[in-house]
């Protein structure tokens, strides 16, 4: 096997100070057993926190949408087992990894062991003398440990001054790390670094303030008096270590909603007596999302930055689909949103460019869609800041305007039936993968040729009280129009709660005459999400937790 970044361990003091513990072996293994960045299946063979953590891509996605310059030098202080080194290598010219850990430096190596413009450095940046200046320097879960690992009066403004002096001018230090006011922690979950619940909240009392995060206007504060002139918070949901979506200062979460966000609770979830998800609809509506948001990723810079830089404000990535179709969605500040592959697979090309075609289908039969072009490897559209057809769903069911909905509901209908030309009713794909039997009556609504499956409320928008479709990724052939307005529906009333109070389900279901087809519908999304997601991903994560544990927790502290 050939390894072709070069360890250097010239600063090395021949004590790894820290550890996940023998396990780090074990991954070592794994990543020698396995190509780079599949571990998927290994993941799920072996699953243990720390084994997901060090080896899933999720990891990929607190960077993976930064806009890096291709010619770009890194410094990645605190690299781990190399779980974002590579994809700094694949998107700057050079990269020097420095990792406090001897183990964890070899992991990473041999990790990145396809990587030639690669050096990893063993020590304590503190020691390390560097003969150049870089780019870019990424501090990401590192900062909160300076109490621990610089020695000084004022650790963290210290440390943040000595790495001022390695950016080169117009560089920029990338900093991820948690919110000492984060929701999380207010709903119960243990503090990340210490394990004890309400620590940072209580000032790091409980365990001493060796390790400690910040608040905004703290980490802010420390910035500025560390010589950093500017700096640009994005918000990674749920947080920085497994981030699905980021938003920003300038792109906050709208109408009570956080996209593809699902909270995860480590080591446990026994001290959590608060239903996070419920409570950030309520943050979200009353404008304090960025102070309650779980961590921060700062963009910082020395000189002040240019007012007309472009910048990401908006990423949100569809990570857990199998490889082929794993993409994401930023939205830059020069009015663009692009599409992007999040692996290195020419199959996501093809992919994209059907996304672009299904909307050029859709024209073509009458309906309005968003146009795309190709540039690369990147789909880009024009970003629209108009209301989606959900969100006028979601208007009427708020005022308790049923004559409303069923009218938006029967407007949907009607652009799904209008989207193909239509076949036989025994031709449909229900009867052809045996789901049901073919009897004369039966009501699937129009068979469609092609039916575009995301033909859903919240892939439409409304411009001039027409109705603007975006977003078609998936069609099957010979489906029943009446399966998608069902997809449409409850993705829709998974979303929105004030759905349910206007038209319960089961009365929706019943109008449409979807009641006794629902285990035939169901039974067509699990072969649909079966067919998409990453098998060794769905649903087996650090993501499972017990529903009711929120109840069971505030009963003991009632006893």
């Amino acid at each position: 096997m050939e390894i072709k970044p070069k360890l250097n361990l010239d600063w090395y003091k021949g004590e790894d100070s820290y550890s996940d513990g023998n396990v780090e072996d074990d991954i070592i293994k794994y990543i020698m057993e396995n190509a780079p960045e599949d571990y998927g299946r290994t993941i799920m063979e072996h699953y243990s926190w720390p084994v997901y953590y060090h080896l899933t891509h999720t990891r990929q996605n607190l960077l993976n949408w930064y806009p890096f310059k291709k010619e770009a030098s890194v410094l990645e202080i605190g690299c781990g087992m190399g779980a974002i080194t590579a994809l700094l290598c694949d998107r700057c010219r050079t990269v020097t990894a420095v990792e406090l850990s001897k183990r964890r430096a070899e992991a990473a190596q041999l990790r990145c062991r396809a990587k030639d413009n690669l050096e990893i450095i063993a020590g304590n940046l503190n020691d390390i003398e560097f003969d150049r200046k870089f780019d870019y320097i990424t501090l990401i879960g590192v900062l909160e440990y300076q109490g621990t690992y610089t020695n000084s009066d004022n650790p963290y403004k210290d440390f943040l001054v000595r790495i001022r002096s390695l950016l080169k001018e117009g560089g920029k230090l990338l900093i991820a790390i948690e919110n000492k006011y984060g929701l999380k922690y207010w709903c119960g979950a243990p503090e990340d670094h210490t394990g004890i619940p309400f620590d940072g909240i209580n000032q790091y009392k409980l365990s001493g303030g060796k390790v400690r995060t910040f608040s905004r206007e703290e980490l802010t504060r420390l910035l500025a008096e560390s010589g950093y002139m500017k700096s640009f918070y994005y918000f990674p949901m749920p947080d920085y270590k497994l981030p699905t979506v980021i938003y920003s200062e300038k792109y906050l979460p709208r109408n009570g909603m956080l996209e593809n966000v699902v909270p995860y609770y480590i080591p446990s979830d026994q001290t959590l007596v608060v239903e996070e998800e419920a409570v950030y609809k309520d943050i979200v509506r009353n404008g304090v999302f960025d102070f309650f948001a779980n961590s921060y990723l700062v963009e910082c810079s020395v000189g002040a930055l240019e007012e007309e830089e472009e910048k990401t404000v908006f990423a949100l990535m569809s990570s857990k689909r199998q490889r082929e179709y794993r993409i994401g969605t930023k939205v830059n500040t020069s009015g663009q949103a692009v599409k992007f592959p999040l692996e290195d697979n020419k199959h996501i090309r093809n992919h994209l460019i059907q996304i672009m075609e299904n909307g050029e289908k859709l024209e073509h039969r009458g309906l309005k869609a968003l146009p795309y072009r190709m540039d690369e490897d990147e789909l880009i559209s024009d970003y629209m800041d108009l209301p989606l057809f959900e969100d006028a769903l979601y208007d009427a069911a708020a005022r308790g305007d049923a004559d409303l909905l069923w009218k938006l509901w029967d407007k949907l209908l009607e652009q799904i039936e209008e989207s193909s030309n239509t076949v036989e009713q025994k031709e449909c794909i229900i009867y052809e993968l045996e789901m049901d039997r073919y009897e004369e009556g039966k009501d699937y609504g129009k068979i469609l040729r092609e039916g575009y499956l995301d033909m859903i409320p919240r892939n439409c928008f409304i411009r001039e009280g027409e109705m603007l479709w975006f977003d078609q990724e998936w069609t099957l052939d010979h489906i029943p129009s009446k399966y998608i307005l069902f997809r449409g529906m409850m993705n829709t009333y998974i979303r929105f709660a004030v759905m349910h109070d206007a038209i319960p389900m089961q009365e929706w279901l019943e109008h449409y005459g979807i009641d006794i087809f629902l285990p035939t519908f169901l039974s067509m999304d699990a072969l649909f999400d079966k067919m998409i997601l990453d098998e060794y991903y769905a649903g087996y994560d650090a993501e499972k937790r017990d529903e009711q544990i929120y109840k069971k927790n505030i009963v003991k502290l009632l006893q």
